[in-house]
C-alpha cells in the first residue's frame, strides 16, 4: 500500500519536472549569434537582440566598437536594435534589412549566425 502511494505521488512530480516543458516559440537547443563592428569607433553603445518584443540578449560595444551577442533562437525574425540611426551596414546574410525607422536591423528567421563587418551610425 505504501509503495503504491509513493509510486502514484512520485510519477506525476517527475513528469511535471521533466525538461521537455511547453516552449512553443523556441526551437529546441537553437541559438542565435550576432557579432559586428560599429563605425565610427563608438565605445559603450548599447546593442540589443529581440525576438518580437522579447529581449534575448544585450551588450555594449567595446572601445573598438565591436560587439558579440548570443541567445536562444526562435522560429521568427529577430531584430538587432542599436537605438541610433543606422546609415549603412554590411552583413554575412544578404536578406538582413533595415527596419522602417533605421534604428535596427531585421534578421531573417532562416539563419542563426550573423556577422556585420561594418555598421555605420549617424554621429
Amino acid at each position: 500500500m505504501i509503495q503504491r502511494f509513493i509510486f502514484s505521488a512520485v510519477l506525476p512530480i517527475t513528469f511535471l519536472m521533466s525538461p521537455n516543458g511547453c516552449q512553443p516559440e523556441y526551437v529546441s537547443n537553437s541559438r542565435i549569434y550576432a557579432e559586428g563592428k560599429i563605425s565610427p569607433n563608438m565605445a559603450n553603445i548599447p546593442v540589443k537582440l529581440y525576438a518580437e518584443d522579447i529581449l534575448i540578449s544585450e551588450t555594449h560595444t567595446d572601445a573598438s566598437g565591436n560587439f558579440k551577442l548570443g541567445g536562444p533562437g526562435t522560429t521568427k525574425e529577430k531584430t538587432l536594435f542599436l537605438n541610433r540611426k543606422i546609415i549603412s551596414f554590411s552583413s554575412s546574410d544578404p536578406e538582413c534589412r533595415l527596419d522602417y525607422d533605421s534604428l535596427s536591423i531585421i534578421l531573417p528567421a532562416k539563419n542563426t549566425a550573423f556577422k556585420f563587418p561594418q555598421i555605420v551610425l549617424e554621429p
